[in-house]
């Protein structure tokens, strides 16, 4: 198998910067103040220049803070936009932060990464559109009876994976 010359490494800190300055914009386009913008296009340079760091982590919390007292719910369609932003920001640190700057990354290496990235935004869209088809008033029995079923079901299967573990 024959493969191709790859993309520079710091493509993935452009990535990650371009998230960083769309984040921005669409909490400015919200009507965020100009001190947690700042504070948001600080720590997204830092998250870039140093993804192995707390900073993007700190970025993170600082835009789920920042989109949590603008908006008047989670299915804001600014929240909704903010979420596959963030998790590039969290996926692109990551591989930032264990590849050197001087490398070439192969498209091919990065199609786990971007498999899981599309498996989890799927999810939590899903999720999105199940909360906005809950009503607001009373919740039925039934839903609230296969909601309990569903969460005592994923914390079984949690303890059969956690106590399946090697160790």
């Amino acid at each position: 198998m024959k493969l191709a010359a790859g993309v520079p490494a710091w493509t993935l800190r452009g990535a990650v910067l371009c998230a960083v300055v769309l984040i921005s914009i669409l909490l400015a386009g919200q009507g965020a103040d100009v001190f947690p913008l700042g504070v948001i296009a600080l720590v997204g340079v830092l998250s870039v220049t140093a993804p192995g760091t707390p900073a993007p982590a700190v970025l993170i919390v600082a835009t789920a803070l920042t989109a949590v007292m603008l908006t008047g719910g989670a299915l804001n369609i600014g929240v909704l936009a903010l979420i596959p932003l963030v998790h590039l920001v969290h996926i692109g640190c990551a591989l930032a932060a264990v590849i050197p700057s001087t490398a070439r990354i192969h498209l091919a290496a990065l199609r786990p990464a971007a498999v899981r990235f599309a498996v989890v935004q799927l999810i939590v869209f899903g999720l999105a559109g199940v909360a906005a088809l809950v009503p607001k008033t009373v919740t039925p029995a039934a839903l609230e009876v296969t909601a309990l079923l569903g969460a005592t079901s994923l914390a079984v299967l949690a303890a059969r994976l956690i106590m399946k573990r090697p160790q």
